[in-house]
């Protein structure tokens, strides 16, 4: 099934980039700045789950939430232990990275 673009996105396409975006920034910020820089990056992780992540569940269909749901504990989850490795190589974040890109391109297939 080919995707058309150009439309506008839904909400659960924006929270899917969302997820992405919040991955590269970690990533970036560890770069950047050491683990440090990224456990405040996962600060605002943690609160972006609490906040749009959980108000995007009452207005859109539940399994379709539950998807996001699932790939934000996701990169909870991998940021927590990206941080606790000594050499974390990032595969994990790039892969719920990619996933969530896809999701954004092809929503409808989710």
């Amino acid at each position: 099934m080919v995707c058309e673009g150009g439309k506008t996105k839904d909400l659960f396409s924006v929270l899917a980039e969302d997820i992405a975006d919040w991955a590269e920034r970690f990533l970036r910020a560890e770069a950047a700045g050491g683990k440090e820089a990224a456990g405040q990056v996962l600060g605002g992780i943690a609160e972006w789950l609490g906040s749009d992540l959980v108000d995007g569940m009452p207005v859109m269909p539940l399994e379709r939430w539950l998807v996001l749901d699932t790939l934000a504990e996701e990169l909870l989850q991998g940021c927590k232990a990206h941080i606790a490795e000594k050499q974390a190589d990032g595969q994990t974040l790039s892969k719920i990275i990619r996933r969530a890109r896809e999701m954004v391109r092809c929503p409808q297939l989710v």
